[in-house]
């Protein structure tokens, strides 16, 4: 009797934690890697982003880093998208001649989770922010979710 009464309690237990453990968010897709280098030639040579797409049920996570070398600075644009429909943008800068520093990590998450359908394509872009030019940006680069 003692048994059962043990294996009950412990499975209240278990049942309880269950309930009250936070929920992590699942991942709906395969992730997916990027790699893009900035500037309208795409040279890499004053910056770039890489990093990884976690794609949740409405939203997905993003990590990774920015780079940066030599004058000005460079910015990595994240724009999420439902259809032909921006849901949110969020940027990340480096720079090698502040405080910001030549590499920036990043990890955070886009779109918005009330979004029925949620987010479905991811756009990068990466500029140069040249200190006495125009912004000079990489062609952008669409990452879709795969379901």
């Amino acid at each position: 009797m003692a048994k059962k009464i043990g294996a009950v309690l412990s499975g209240i237990a278990l049942g309880v934690a269950a309930a009250v453990s936070p929920a992590i968010p699942a991942s709906a897709a395969a992730d997916d890697y990027f790699y893009v280098c900035g500037g309208q030639f795409e040279t890499c040579g004053g910056g770039s982003t890489e990093g990884t797409i976690v794609w949740y049920n409405r939203t997905a996570g993003i990590t990774g880093g920015v780079s940066d070398s030599g004058p000005g600075s460079t910015t990595a644009i994240f724009e999420a998208f439902a259809g032909s429909t921006k849901i949110e943008s969020q940027t990340r800068t480096a720079d090698d001649e502040t405080s910001l520093g030549a590499y920036r990590g990043f990890n955070f998450t886009i779109g918005d989770s009330d979004l029925v359908g949620g987010i479905d394509r991811i756009k990068i872009t990466v500029c140069f922010n040249y200190p006495d030019g125009p912004l000079d940006c990489s062609p952008n680069y669409n990452e879709l979710k795969n379901s």
